[in-house]
């Protein structure tokens, strides 16, 4: 992140979004800023239902921008809807076609859930080559989504099907590293991407596009390109699955492989206590709103299981995301137990479900994925 980006985002964390009890950061009503020379120029998205935070919003932004490093002039500009902004930018972009930008700062995240009436999106059909397409998310960070992703992935392909990978989480892939592929970049045959192949499965991430120690710093609609653009370019080799890793949370990756495959669902990740299940029942509710079914949860680090006694502690609680599937009546997949040979696994590119088959989490990932097909069939 360059200095004048964590200037920004610390001035913006100490600008307090109303009487929400929320910062602007926190609100995610910046959908974009840019800085042109000595000017930085703001697009707020603010629904009805908080404009009188409006004015006091933006006289806090324009102070906080002018006492940044380089920045004079301050342009602020809102807008009401996710669409309206979207419109805002793509005018402003195209008169700015061909000029130099400066430094671009992303965006706020939680698009769906701060816009409850953006209609269903027009579906494209990428993937097509596939028979079932599954969102793998979460609606937090840190709650073993990759792992999940990696491992349901590996136990499918010990059911006998043919699975393909991608990894979606642009700002953070962690795919080259669980898979084995750090340091590897992907091929380019005429117009067309090769995946990577490790375990007997094709993927394709960001972080074998770019060098790992590189930063990506983009707007929405910058995302939205890379993410059509792995889809769209790759030489998928089609079959049973295609496992997609999302981002955390709810944004603009989501919507937009919600927009541009005709996902068979979401299976939702996260752990056992409140304040996960909190953040999990924000991304269901943004599959929701985009019609994609969810197909079940998922709960990770339910457990620790020493591995010198076998005794099982439940460090996190234990249970949550069963309670939760059952009142939301959804589907409860299984769940995962802590163990080292699941970290191991990964840091090594080696997944448990690979390195240690008979570990009591690799026996819990193929039960998920047994049943993951089970709830799939279903749906068909």
């Amino acid at each position: 992140m360059d200095p004048l980006e964590q200037q920004i985002r610390d001035a913006f964390a100490l600008i307090p979004f109303g009487d929400s009890g929320q910062n602007l950061l926190e609100s995610d009503k910046v959908f974009s800023l840019e800085v042109i020379g000595n000017r930085a120029e703001v697009l707020l998205v603010i629904d009805h239902e908080h404009e009188s935070f409006t004015n006091g919003l933006t006289q806090g932004i324009e102070a906080a921008l002018k006492g940044c490093d380089g920045i004079d002039e301050v342009g602020i500009n809102v807008v009401a809807t996710f669409e309206e902004a979207q419109k805002t930018l793509a005018a402003h972009e195209h008169h700015h076609h061909g000029h130099e930008h400066g430094h671009a700062h992303p965006h706020a995240h939680d698009h769906a859930h701060a816009h409850p009436h953006a209609p269903a999106p027009q579906k494209r059909s990428y993937l097509g080559e596939y028979g079932q397409v599954v969102l793998v998310a979460s609606g937090k960070g840190g709650v073993g989504k990759s792992t999940t992703a990696v491992n349901l992935a590996l136990s499918l392909v010990a059911l006998g099907k043919k699975v393909s990978l991608l990894d979606a989480d642009i700002y953070g892939p962690s795919l080259p590293t669980m898979m084995g592929s750090r340091g590897e970049f992907s091929e380019v045959v005429g117009q067309q991407l090769m995946p990577i192949s490790r375990h007997g499965i094709e993927f394709m991430s960001m972080g074998n596009l770019i060098d790992e120690s590189e930063a990506v710093v983009w707007r929405g609609p910058m995302a939205h390109q890379v993410i059509e653009q792995m889809l769209r370019d790759t030489q998928w080799p089609g079959g049973d699955y295609m496992i997609i890793d999302l981002p955390p949370g709810t944004g603009d990756v989501q919507i937009t492989l919600a927009q541009m495959t005709e996902a068979s669902g979401a299976v939702i990740v996260c752990t056992p206590q409140d304040v996960a299940l909190l953040d999990a029942r924000k991304a269901v509710k943004m599959f929701e709103k985009v019609n994609i079914p969810i197909l079940g949860m998922v709960e990770n680090m339910s457990s620790f299981i020493c591995p010198h006694c076998s005794k099982e502690t439940p460090i996190f609680s234990k249970g949550g995301a069963q309670t939760e599937s059952k009142e939301q009546g959804y589907a409860f997949l299984g769940s995962v137990p802590i163990e080292l040979a699941v970290r191991l696994g990964g840091d090594e590119g080696q997944p448990v479900v690979v390195s240690a088959p008979q570990s009591a989490a690799a026996k819990a990932y193929r039960n998920i994925a047994a049943k993951l097909v089970e709830v799939l069939a279903e749906e068909d």
